[in-house]
């Protein structure tokens, strides 16, 4: 906005004689030197004195900024050539000289005979507004303001800088021949203030024009203070599943997953999760491009901010990976797996789970503590589980200690592959026994591990003739023929015993027998 001052003459009628003036006769217009916003608001305008012999007043006026009318602020006797406009009375004239935008003043000249000095366009003198914007992304801030060209020097203007950190002094910052300035290195909880100078003769001055003080603070990015990877869990071979827990209160665009293989180590991303208003804090993410019966898995977590910025990286989590290798002969199985890592509270004990016969109810066999092992073992005696299948699966559970998490989450758990391994019928068949002796005078085999719905068991003698058959588990041959009768002679005999389990799997086994006298 443009100022105009307007000298007003003093016109004494004691005799016309004294007056130099006339009616009509308009006064020279009033240069201005400058007008400035102090801090406080208030606008200074200072001009050059008029040598005008008649002059009584100065009036100070403003250019109505909605109206175009020109408005009298005031009015200063002859031999003032500066006046401080109140920031209360530029507001009363519905014009806020700091806050809203750039004003313009002028001065003009009355003399005896009440004749005005011109209020012209060039006659009005704007004042400095400056504004700006944050660049949370850079921690910058973006200045503007328009340009003052109401030096009488021309346009050859240099704008210096000026900001205050904190209430401090005033310190030069930097200048400019454009109407822009971008100020880098704010500090995340500082309080800044910036105010422009417009010096003419590119700096040399000697007028200048300060513009009004702006605020700038704290508009940056809120930064994540965690992001903990809380459990990566095995569901089957396919599929594993993720949780993490992170800052939602923070800037962030988006949360990468990265995996690994725990033998190599070398991440790759497979997913991105775009953060959104009233995200849940507890992430959930399933990977179904897995192989968790052959490999187990890192898996950590990247945030991303609304710059694009890298800004926090979790902790790994990796998976547990079981194997098993059953002894038929010994019937025990053992279990080895690796140790689950990541934990902020560490691995307090490992529960071991089985299921058998393909009864897929799980059960707890026993507890180990974690002793920080990378690889863990446990041997399964399943000598005394005759009956069934012969088919066993199990599963790990790591159970982290009880540590104080972010979020108050509760201890957490990890879940391992399941494996299941298959015993064959273990049986114990003699190769001899002798009719007559005091002991060992029957034959027939002995089944463990094996439970059967239909058992058959022949004997043929060396012609390839039928000489004993049974259906009955618990019935053994005597070494007569169909177990009555005359006993049949010494020599070897070929048994053939065949077993239906439960679950529909055949076993034949062939061998040969000596009846001995």
């Amino acid at each position: 906005m443009r100022y105009l001052i307007f000298i007003l003459f003093s016109c004494i009628l004691f005799s016309r004689g004294f007056s130099q003036c006339a009616v009509g006769n308009i006064p020279d217009p009033i240069i201005v030197d400058s007008v400035s916003v102090l801090p406080n608001g208030d606008v200074v305008i200072s001009w050059q004195p008029s040598v005008f012999p008649d002059l009584v007043k100065y009036q100070v006026v403003i250019l109505d900024p909605i109206t175009s009318n020109i408005v009298i602020i005031d009015s200063v006797s002859a031999g003032t050539t500066t006046f401080t406009i109140p920031f209360n009375l530029t507001l009363a004239f519905n014009v806020n000289a700091s806050d809203i935008t750039s004003n313009d003043f002028a001065i003009r000249v009355r003399d005896n005979c009440n004749n005005l000095s011109l209020a012209l366009p060039e006659s009005f003198n704007n004042t400095i507004f400056l504004e700006h914007n944050i660049d949370i992304c850079s921690s910058s801030a973006i200045l503007r303001w328009n340009a003052y060209d109401d030096f009488q020097s021309g346009t050859n203007v240099m704008y210096e800088i000026f900001m205050s950190v904190n209430g401090g002094i005033y310190n030069s910052v930097g200048t400019t021949s454009s109407l822009t300035y971008n100020y880098a290195g704010l500090n995340k909880g500082d309080n800044y203030q910036f105010f422009v100078k417009a010096i003419e003769n590119n700096g040399a001055g000697p007028f200048a024009s300060s513009s009004n003080v702006i605020d700038v603070s704290g508009n940056f990015l809120i930064e994540p203070n965690f992001l903990y990877e809380y459990t990566a869990t095995v569901i089957d071979s396919s599929h594993i599943q993720i949780y993490f827990y992170a800052d939602t209160a923070a800037d962030i665009s988006e949360y990468i997953v990265k995996r690994a293989l725990a033998n190599s180590h070398v991440y790759t991303t497979i997913a991105t999760i775009t953060d959104f208003s009233g995200m849940n804090p507890l992430i959930q993410y399933d990977d179904y491009e897995v192989e968790a019966n052959n490999f187990s898995y890192f898996y950590q977590i990247y945030s991303v901010n609304t710059c694009g910025d890298l800004q926090l990286i979790s902790n790994e989590g990796r998976t547990i990976k079981l194997i098993i290798e059953n002894n038929n002969v010994m019937a025990k199985n053992t279990l080895t797996w690796n140790w689950y890592e990541g934990w902020l509270g560490g691995v307090n004990k490992y529960e071991i789970y089985r299921s058998e016969s393909g009864n897929f109810n799980f059960e707890l066999v026993t507890s180990i503590s974690s002793a920080g092992d990378e690889i863990m073992t446990f041997e399964d005696d399943v000598s005394n589980l005759t009956e069934g299948t012969g088919e066993f699966c199990y599963k790990i559970k790591a159970i982290e200690n009880n540590v104080a998490h972010v979020g108050n989450l509760p201890f957490a758990n990890s879940f391992s592959n399941e494996v299941c391994v298959k015993h064959t019928p273990l049986i114990y068949i003699p190769n001899a026994f002798n009719p007559s002796w005091t002991a060992n005078t029957t034959f027939k085999p002995s089944a463990i591990l094996f439970d059967f719905t239909s058992y058959s068991f022949i004997i043929y003698d060396r012609w390839g003739q039928k000489v004993f058959e049974t259906t009955e588990y618990e019935e053994a041959w005597n070494g007569k023929f169909n177990n009555s009768g005359a006993s049949l002679p010494t020599g070897t005999y070929i048994y053939v015993l065949k077993l239906l389990s439960s679950n529909g799997e055949e076993f034949t086994k062939r061998g040969m027998v000596t009846i001995v006298q």
